[in-house]
């Protein structure tokens, strides 16, 4: 799926969870949201490694699962705040990340 497409697809999930859950998605919301979101992976990364409560170890593919839903969430939080902030994430990502020369 293009950059784009899966863009647009995000926000308008984030239009039905606005409708499912009677919340407006502003800039509060999507920004700690999105805050939120990378304090459980760190979460999530501590308990990958071991490095927790033993109540909250969980064996490696659990926590890996765990680590890929918190990345998902953050990136996909990434681009809501990029279009509740007006801000062309593709459009940034390439000249910052593709097309810059070290």
């Amino acid at each position: 799926m293009e950059f784009s497409k899966l863009t647009e697809a995000i926000v308008e999930n984030g239009k039905q969870y606005e409708k499912h859950f009677d919340v407006k998605i502003d800039m509060n919301f999507a920004t700690y949201n999105l805050i939120k979101e990378i304090g459980q992976f760190a979460d999530s990364v501590l308990v990958n490694s071991g490095n927790t409560q033993p109540h909250k170890r969980v064996d490696d593919a659990a926590a890996k699962d765990r680590i890929t839903q918190e990345l998902v969430d953050i990136v996909a939080l990434a681009i809501i705040n990029a279009d509740v902030y007006g801000v062309d994430l593709e459009k940034g990502i390439r000249e910052k990340w593709v097309e810059k020369q070290w």
